[in-house]
């Protein structure tokens, strides 16, 4: 199995309110842009210290969301999984959260789990739609739903061409077509 990990590089920066240290936003907000395990610890100080001046929910959720790709990129799974769902608290239509939460639960074989978070972020038209319906893909076939992850495969090949893990998974599979209403 072979996740899309780029799913979660999805960035959030809240605007800045006047009060907040918008050096820390932007910090924050590029080290989720560009997650490397290497500078987690810096990113995730920044977004910490934006945290602290955010004023309102929707700020709040954009910077943990930004945090929690930065510490899913370091394998910080738990906590990155605990800041995505605070941020789905704060705001459940941010898409990035969903991904970013479906991503560390793919990884960590919540499967169950990581199927709902994608579907939601299906659901809720995220940006990079081929990447969702690839990963649900990915977590359909460790649940054994081999023909639901062959149709988000399909999916994520249709919405984007040239996508080529979706091209690499849908090469493994072998279609076989029978009249209707005949079984096995």
């Amino acid at each position: 199995m072979k996740p899309y990990l780029a799913a979660a590089a999805i960035a959030v920066l809240a605007t800045a309110a006047a009060h907040a240290q918008p050096s820390a936003q932007q910090d924050c907000f590029n080290a989720a842009a560009q997650p490397a395990a290497d500078h987690a610890q810096d990113g995730i100080a920044a977004c910490t210290l934006a945290l602290e001046n955010d004023g309102t929910v929707k700020m709040r959720a954009g910077t943990l969301v930004n945090r929690g790709i930065i510490e899913s990129a370091a394998h910080q799974d738990e906590a990155a999984i605990a800041d995505f769902t605070a941020a789905l608290s704060g705001d459940a239509s941010l898409s990035s959260a969903w991904m970013g939460r479906g991503l560390v639960l793919l990884r960590t074989v919540r499967y169950d789990e990581a199927r709902a978070d994608f579907t939601q972020a299906i659901v809720l038209g995220a940006p990079n739609l081929h990447v969702a319906y690839f990963n649900r893909g990915e977590a359909q076939e460790a649940l054994g739903n081999v023909a639901a992850a062959y149709h988000d495969y399909r999916k994520a090949q249709e919405l984007a061409p040239d996508f080529a893990p979706a091209a690499q998974e849908l090469a493994r599979f072998t279609v076989i077509r029978r009249p209707a209403g005949q079984v096995g």
